[in-house]
């Protein structure tokens, strides 16, 4: 079981009225340094990697962290089901000159921040420059109100996929002891360390028994990646298989919120944990949101 100092026991999960099992959002944004990015990605689809973006956001808004998430999954995008929201525009009517950032961006209940993507809508990289230098505008602005941003990209080495993770300063691969899922995280590794000269990768085991056999996921695609990429990965930690996560999911909910004591929710946290040392400095970042955002304005000349 992973070791975390967050505890649960003054803390009611089950709703009441007039109780909220989050804290409240601040009333006021802080000022803050420019806020890290990280890409929550994976080689497949179905390992849980929406999931895991939204429970990560839970835990770290359960830390009272101001955290903004990107749903840059454009073809499949339902981050806002699990965050509980209904917006009104996606980022396909902001390229569309529908609608301003301001009015795109919504909040859940827990203070989260979400830039919602679109199901159909065109590629982000085939956006022009006028329109990226316009989000990047945008987001610019919004830069110092956030502790920390979360993009969840869609999944495989698709263009898209690859566009938006290695724009960000620190990528999150998450794997399930599937084959499949290890074959293609490998494949996803090795795509944006050969054409995308990325070096670091943490990896996340989710699903997994115990921390043995995420150990052993890891080990494996460690020593590969050494061996034929030269690419060392990072151990991010681990995700158990946990019935109550199961049921969330199929309520469309976070067990971080729904059951804050269970053993999936309390290794989400301390994986959170682990996110806010590396944000903080503990781990050395790449760079902030300005730095992603101008990483995809700079891939449209071919400097990705």
């Amino acid at each position: 079981m992973i070791e975390t100092t967050a505890t649960f026991d003054n803390l009611e999960w089950m709703p009441e009225p007039n109780r909220k099992p989050f804290p409240a959002a601040p009333a006021a944004a802080k000022v803050l340094g420019p806020a890290p990015v990280f890409a929550i990605t994976s080689g497949k689809g179905g390992v849980g990697k929406t999931n895991v973006t939204a429970n990560l956001a839970a835990a770290l808004a359960l830390k009272n962290r101001r955290v903004m998430v990107i749903d840059a999954d454009l073809g499949l995008a339902n981050l806002d089901l699990l965050l509980g929201v209904r917006p009104t525009y996606t980022l396909a009517d902001f390229f569309a000159g529908a609608a301003p950032l301001d009015e795109i961006i919504v909040t859940n209940r827990h203070g989260i921040l979400l830039l919602p993507g679109a199901s159909g809508v065109q590629e982000m990289t085939s956006l022009s420059s006028d329109q990226k230098a316009a989000l990047l505008t945008e987001l610019d602005a919004i830069t110092h109100e956030l502790d920390i941003a979360l993009v969840d990209t869609g999944s495989g080495i698709s263009d898209a996929v690859t566009y938006f993770t290695a724009a960000a300063q620190e990528i999150v691969v998450v794997v399930t002891p599937e084959p499949a899922s290890m074959t293609d995280a490998y494949a996803l590794v090795k795509v944006l360390a050969l054409a995308h000269r990325q070096k670091r990768f943490w990896i996340l085991a989710n699903s997994v028994s115990g921390e043995a056999e995420a150990r052993r996921l890891f080990d494996a695609l460690s020593r590969t990646a050494l061996c034929f990429l030269n690419v060392a990965l990072d151990y991010l930690g681990w995700i158990p298989r946990d019935p109550r996560l199961v049921r969330a999911v199929a309520r469309s909910r976070m067990v971080v919120e729904d059951a804050g004591d269970a053993p999936s929710a309390q290794a989400f946290v301390a994986v959170a944990e682990r996110l806010m040392q590396t944000a903080a400095g503990g781990v050395a970042v790449k760079g902030n949101l300005q730095f992603f955002l101008r990483r995809m304005v700079a891939g449209e000349r071919g400097g990705r």
